[in-house]
């Protein structure tokens, strides 16, 4: 029974690897215990509400994955329009506004002064591009049918297009980093599989009950290197913290993290 585990945790790890490899060039990304750096994690959306961005410190791969929140930032987002928003500090290292909703095609930007250090991004917001319905893929090993959710979306023809997926199970989000272009499927109606890898290796399945919850996020180029480069270095990675190793952010003054104008789609299945 063991072996049979081994063998599809392997067999999916590399029907991963293929997808991936697949949309874009392999990137050599060195992992590193360097010394504390800045970590920026700004999210703005097309969705009304409010808008959080997050800034902590880094810590060394090999220590826990406990960030120490930064306080005292002065943080300001501004687009190519002319309007600007001063966030406020609600939670140490949590910098929100409370009532904004980002507009497709816009540019935003970000400045984050911290210790009399100013860190800028820039992130466009993309056009949307939506989920059309959710489904389940049932993949067979030895025998055994193994179930991974489906993500169906219809990618518009003659424009780069950039997509991040982030899924939930039963509540709980996935640590693996889901990003795609469209370099091969430019215009068609994709179906991609966001193989579920769970707290531990006997987790590698969705069973009948569960809850699935997926976002599609329309973003730019920049911040799909970003997540891309993330993906293949390991499951770690900011599901909500730094990062452990440094791909590249659109973050100026040797900060890590991303700053993401991007466009959301949410869907729910339940797993039959």
């Amino acid at each position: 029974m063991i072996m049979l585990q081994q063998i599809k945790y392997i067999s999916l790890l590399l029907a991963g690897f293929i997808t991936l490899s697949a949309c874009e060039k392999v990137i050599d990304v060195k992992l590193d215990n360097a010394e504390s750096q800045l970590v920026i994690e700004g999210n703005i959306t097309d969705q009304p509400g409010q808008q959080v961005i997050k800034i902590s410190k880094s810590v060394p791969y090999t220590e826990n994955n406990t960030y120490p929140p930064v306080s005292g930032a002065v943080v300001t987002v501004t687009d190519d329009n002319s309007h600007s928003w001063t966030f406020s500090e609600t939670a140490p290292g949590m910098y929100t506004f409370p009532s904004l909703k980002g507009e497709t095609g816009r540019v935003y930007t970000l400045k984050a002064t911290v210790n009399n250090v100013v860190y800028t991004a820039t992130s466009g917001m993309p056009a949307p591009v939506g989920i059309d319905f959710l489904d389940v893929k049932v993949f067979n090993f030895g025998g055994d049918d193994q179930k991974q959710a489906q993500v169906h979306y219809k990618d518009p023809a003659g424009i780069a297009n950039q997509y991040r997926f982030v899924m939930k199970v039963n509540g709980v989000q996935s640590k693996q980093v889901y990003a795609e272009n469209d370099r091969l499927t430019d215009g068609n109606d994709v179906p991609t599989v966001l193989f579920f890898t769970g707290n531990n290796d006997d987790q590698d399945q969705l069973k009948t009950g569960d809850v699935v919850d997926i976002e599609m996020q329309s973003i730019d180029k920049n911040v799909f290197l970003y997540w891309y480069t993330l993906g293949q270095q390991s499951s770690n990675g900011p599901a909500g913290g730094a990062t452990p190793g440094n791909p590249p952010s659109n973050i100026n003054n040797k900060a890590l993290g991303y700053f993401s104008a991007h466009t959301v789609s949410k869907k729910q299945m339940t797993v039959q």
